[in-house]
């Protein structure tokens, strides 16, 4: 039996066509949601998966255009009498959803349950093995690495190049990583193509998807993928919004 994932959200804060905000579900017979950035509740209606079946959410770091959705997301479970929505996130995810929950106060008697983690903290939920890492970002974020049916899927959330990802990512079947401008941009906090081509050199890696791309982006796609290629001779494509793999 193969892991089903599917590119929920591949854009970012700046609203474009065809992309919404960060969210990747992956499904291995059970639904796991990595981040939940605005447009998430409408994708996720759309491969027919509603509050009632998404009951996990393991989340980056906590800018908006990757958890937008969680309060919504929470609040649709518990106005459907469903069990809380249990969240797992790097420091602060705890303090952060309790006060956007304290917002409003007819949410005052929601349940959820977070878990917040740290780089080299190890979890399984939904039938994963769940490795967390540092990544390299504005905030605390969280880079994680999924292990299930000796298939490995590994998620970089936004991050600058960064030898631990790259460690991470070693020998994986899947990476999904943020590539967020094409060259020559010069930028802090995210990745370039040539950047994380050098990063991903003298890596195994048998599939990479680029995804958390800015308007920038726009008609620079199968450039950005091919240098990537070119460094670091990994299978390289640019992702898209509703893009379904089988690994």
């Amino acid at each position: 039996m193969s892991l089903k994932v599917t590119l929920l959200g591949t854009g970012v804060g700046i609203p474009q066509p065809g992309r919404s905000q960060a969210a990747i579900l992956i499904e291995n017979d059970l639904p796991l949601l990595l981040d939940c950035g605005a447009g998430t509740l409408m994708r996720l209606d759309q491969v027919g998966a509603g509050p009632e079946a998404i009951d996990t959410v393991v989340l980056s770091h906590l800018h908006l255009d990757h958890v937008h959705d969680l309060l919504a997301l929470a609040n649709g479970r518990y106005l459907s009498g469903l069990q809380g929505l249990s969240i797992f996130g790097p420091a602060g995810t705890r303090e952060w959803f309790e006060s956007l929950q304290a917002a409003y106060p007819n949410l005052e008697r929601m349940e959820s349950h977070v878990q917040e983690l740290k780089a080299m903290d190890s979890f399984s939920i939904k039938g994963f093995d769940i490795f967390a890492e540092e990544a390299l970002h504005s905030v605390t974020a969280l880079a994680y690495r999924l292990e299930a049916q000796e298939r490995v899927i590994v998620y970089s959330g936004d991050t600058e190049p960064s030898a631990r990802v790259a460690a991470l990512a070693d020998g994986s079947d899947l990476l999904i990583h943020e590539c967020s401008f094409p060259e020559p941009f010069d930028v802090t906090n995210h990745t370039t193509p040539l950047k994380l081509g050098n990063m991903l050199s003298n890596h195994e890696l048998k599939r990479v998807v680029l995804t958390h791309l800015y308007p920038q982006a726009e008609g620079h796609e199968d450039e950005m993928a091919q240098q990537v290629i070119k460094l670091s001779g990994a299978p390289t494509i640019v992702g898209w919004d509703m893009m379904i793999m089988e690994i």
